[in-house]
């Protein structure tokens, strides 16, 4: 999107947002040109034909968004994904893998640039099974015991393939959830001790260096963190709290002091140029609703987390203090999801009060709506399963063509 578009388009949200609101005000804000909106649906962009996808990349531009978010699925990507043995292959050269396994990335990456569109790529789940190192159930994904040098290989071909492209690359999705890595606890003295911020952290110091290496006008986004978590987990499957999970990722503890042994033993600063997360609040509650465990962190609580990565980069635990890049947020509706408590109208005033929310914040770079269309499961579009517009998308179209 042109510079001039984007920061009109922000204004025009933010107003849009407060009359929504409150009918009247001023956000006081700066200029949102650097502040894209970010849209992720693999569904749409990558696992349609060429003419939907090509329409869905369409309907994004005339919706004034920004950046498009993919996945290079690894497993979907690696040869001989459910095998038990590594297959013999270079990983890390992106014309090693199967044919065709690049093609709808490919496309994805093609439609959005000519669009005019920013590409963001999470290097992401799940693992094939010959890189992970537990067996899992025939309909689960394999995710516990990622071998970090195996996916350091793979987000190495990702970048190599895709270089400057992409504008920037996530290092996986929300790993302090269980649905995309295990274990997340590990039994220790006086009970279940955070696991996945260790394995995360091997899986950074494995993938930054060789993305920046290959591209090395992109961003590298760290975290993609879930916005909640178990303070008190009964098994390893539950997620860890997001800002428990930094923390222990910097290697210290409740009060910022350096730990220094096990696996932080080895620890060097911890690598990247933005933090993302997805602030989802409370199931359907309004944006400005905040959470009582203090580390959790929904939109209307950004700030403990922006709070906490200044305090981590001043203290030398990351390269550099890292703002935030919001990479996913959104609200399911009713209709069609009868069971969701907000309606398409509430979802239009939720999720640009949001972004007004979140952008309060000087250190939050980016917003961001999950879904396009809606999916079976999950109403969470912009647009119903038949590509009607909910009045969310209808408003960010009036708004860029007011721009």
């Amino acid at each position: 999107m042109r510079p001039l578009l984007r920061a009109r388009l922000g204004l025009a949200l933010t107003l849009a947002a407060l009359a929504l609101l409150a009918g009247c005000g001023d956000s006081g804000e700066p200029p949102r040109a650097e502040r894209p909106l970010i849209v992720q649906d693999d569904a749409e962009l990558l696992y349609r034909d060429d003419a939907r996808t090509a329409a869905a990349v369409a309907s994004l531009e005339q919706a004034g968004v920004d950046w498009v978010r993919v996945s290079a699925g690894w497993s979907f990507i690696a040869p001989a994904p459910t095998a038990a043995r590594r297959p013999a292959f270079d990983a890390a050269d992106p014309d090693a893998y199967p044919p065709g396994a690049w093609t709808p990335l490919d496309r994805a990456v093609r439609l959005a640039r000519a669009a005019g569109l920013e590409v963001m790529i999470d290097i992401a789940f799940w693992a094939p099974r010959w890189a992970v190192t537990r067996a899992v159930a025939p309909l689960e994904r394999p995710r516990w015991g990622i071998d970090a040098t195996e996916f350091g290989r793979f987000a190495q071909a990702v970048a190599r393939r895709y270089g400057d492209r992409a504008r920037a690359y996530a290092i996986w999705n929300e790993p302090n959830y269980g649905v995309f890595l295990l274990p997340q606890w590990r039994a220790g003295p006086g009970g279940l001790q955070p696991a996945s911020p260790d394995a995360y952290r091997a899986m950074l110091y494995a993938a930054a260096p060789v993305i920046r290496a290959a591209a090395p006008g992109a961003l590298v986004l760290i975290g993609n963190t879930a916005s909640a978590g178990e303070a008190r987990p009964a098994t390893v499957l539950e997620s860890v709290p997001p800002l428990r999970f930094l923390r222990e990722l910097a290697c210290v503890d409740g009060v910022l002091r350096p730990v220094r042994t096990g696996a932080c033993a080895s620890f060097r600063p911890l690598p990247g140029d933005g933090w993302a997360h997805h602030p989802y609040p409370p199931r359907g509650a309004p944006p400005q609703t905040s959470d009582p465990d203090p580390d959790d962190v929904p939109v209307a609580d950004l700030g403990r987390l922006t709070g906490l990565l200044t305090r981590l980069g001043r203290a030398g635990r990351t390269e550099r203090t890292l703002p935030v890049y919001v990479t996913e947020f959104g609200y399911q509706t009713n209709p069609p999801n009868p069971t969701a408590p907000v309606t398409p109208a509430q979802q239009a005033r939720y999720t640009l009060a949001a972004r007004d929310l979140a952008f309060a914040d000087s250190a939050v770079r980016s917003f961001s709506q999950f879904l396009i269309r809606d999916l079976p499961g999950n109403a969470g579009g912009f647009q119903f399963a038949d590509g009607r517009p909910k009045p969310l998308f209808d408003a960010l179209r009036r708004a860029a063509d007011r721009g």
